[in-house]
């Protein structure tokens, strides 16, 4: 029984350390990390999808859409209302984000808080370089493409996946167990024009990601 007891709890703290939240960091940004006379301060940070970003308010007052505070994140703006000592904070769900401005101006006294921060995500879909030095035997062709995507590696290729900027999965293909292995193709034509991210899974359990184009 005790056994048995044991080893549940063994279970549920191994699967509560592979839970994509427990890997996420917290990283703070304060509104007065800029200075008041609206100089832009800028902090870069390298990131990965699941970090959260924190704007506090370390002011003494509350900053709202009442005394012109928001968040800017590229595509729009983002009200916050924040006490003082508190904040409002944003999951990273994706890699589209890649710059957030935090903005707030006390008219009033003629101040001016501008902060920013730049995030990189590193290489695409969270690949690191152990797993990117399979790059070197593969090629695909023609990069940038409008048609057909080809794919040749020195290894056997099990599956293709192609994602666009966000991460989001369009296209996932198996080995079909031929001969050529080694090779695989992608028809583009489909896809509109832009960046995407293709996945070659080979069957000695390595992959590589490399960075393709649609013109």
């Amino acid at each position: 029984m005790q056994t048995k007891l044991l080893f549940q709890w063994t279970m549920i703290i191994f699967f509560m350390a592979l839970s994509p939240k427990s890997f996420g960091r917290t990283i703070i940004l304060n509104i007065n990390n800029a200075n008041s006379d609206g100089s832009l301060y800028q902090r870069n940070e390298n990131v990965v999808i699941g970090d959260k970003i924190r704007f506090t308010n370390n002011l003494p007052y509350t900053i709202n859409q009442q005394n012109s505070s928001f968040i800017n994140d590229g595509a729009g703006s983002i009200p916050v209302n924040i006490p003082p000592g508190g904040f409002h904070e944003i999951e990273l769900t994706s890699a589209s984000k890649t710059q957030f401005t935090f903005v707030h101006m006390l008219m009033a006294q003629n101040k001016y808080y501008n902060s920013r921060i730049n995030l990189t995500f590193p290489a695409a879909l969270g690949v690191d370089d152990t797993v990117n030095k399979t790059k070197s035997k593969t090629q695909v062709f023609p990069n940038p493409c409008s048609d057909v995507l080809n794919i040749t590696s020195a290894e056997n290729i099990s599956g293709l996946d192609l994602y666009d900027v966000t991460g989001k999965l369009l296209f996932t293909q198996k080995s079909t167990g031929s001969k050529e292995e080694n090779k695989g193709n992608i028809k583009m034509n489909s896809y509109l024009k832009g960046k995407y991210f293709l996945r070659i899974r080979n069957t000695d359990g390595s992959s590589s990601v490399i960075s393709v184009a649609k013109k």
